[in-house]
C-alpha cells in the first residue's frame, strides 16, 4: 500500500526534466536584469551551505509536492539596500544591526562560529548577540548589535585567529569605497 508522502510523489525523470528546462531557460532567460537581482537577493539571504537545499525546497514547492506550515506573506515593493537592519530579539524587541568588515575569508579557513567566539572571548558579549557572518574569499562581514560596534572593533585591536593577524573595522558601503579609489 503505497504512502502519500512527499517523497512517494518525487519523480526522478519529471525532476530531471524539468532541472533540463530551467538549463535551457537561463541560456535565453525573459528578463535577465531580474533573475540577476533575485539572484543577487538570493546569495545575500541564503548562506552558501543552504543554497542547494534552499533550491531544492523552491523547486517541491513549485511541483506542489512540499507546502510550509507558516506561509509568509512576501512584499511586492522593491526595496533599497539597507545597512542597518531590525533583528527580532528572544525578548520580542528589535535589536538594530551593523556590518563589520573582517580582515579574514574563506582562504584563511575562517569559520563564522570561530570567529563568533573569538569576539564573544574579547568582548564579553554572547556569541548569540552576533548576527549573520558572510564569508568571501578574502575578507567577511559580521553583522552585530550597533551600539556594542565601536566597543567590538576596540576590543579586536591586535587580536588574532588560527595564527593570523584579525582586522575588524566599520564595513563601507559600495559608494563609498568606489569614490575612494577613484
Amino acid at each position: 500500500m503505497p504512502d502519500d508522502t512527499a517523497a512517494s510523489k518525487f519523480n526522478e525523470k519529471t525532476l530531471e526534466a524539468f532541472l533540463e528546462g530551467l538549463l535551457e531557460e537561463l541560456k535565453h532567460p525573459q528578463d535577465a536584469k531580474l533573475l540577476e537581482d533575485v539572484r543577487r537577493a538570493f546569495r545575500k539571504k541564503v548562506p552558501f551551505h543552504l543554497r542547494s537545499y534552499a533550491s531544492a525546497l523552491m523547486i517541491l514547492r513549485a511541483a506542489g509536492i512540499y507546502r510550509s506550515k507558516s506561509p509568509k506573506k512576501v512584499s511586492q515593493e522593491p526595496q533599497e539596500h539597507v545597512r542597518v537592519e531590525q533583528r527580532p530579539e528572544t525578548q520580542n524587541q528589535t535589536k538594530e544591526m551593523v556590518s563589520l568588515f573582517v580582515s579574514m575569508g574563506k582562504r584563511h579557513h575562517l569559520k563564522p562560529l570561530e570567529l563568533k567566539k573569538k569576539i564573544a572571548e574579547r568582548t564579553g558579549l554572547s556569541s548569540d548577540a552576533l548576527g549573520r557572518v558572510h564569508l568571501l574569499e578574502n575578507y567577511s562581514f559580521i553583522e552585530v548589535p550597533v551600539n556594542e560596534a565601536q566597543r567590538i572593533v576596540a576590543a579586536m585591536v591586535g587580536a588574532e585567529l588560527n595564527g593570523r593577524a584579525l582586522e575588524v573595522k566599520p564595513a563601507k558601503k559600495r559608494s563609498e569605497s568606489l569614490s575612494e579609489g577613484l
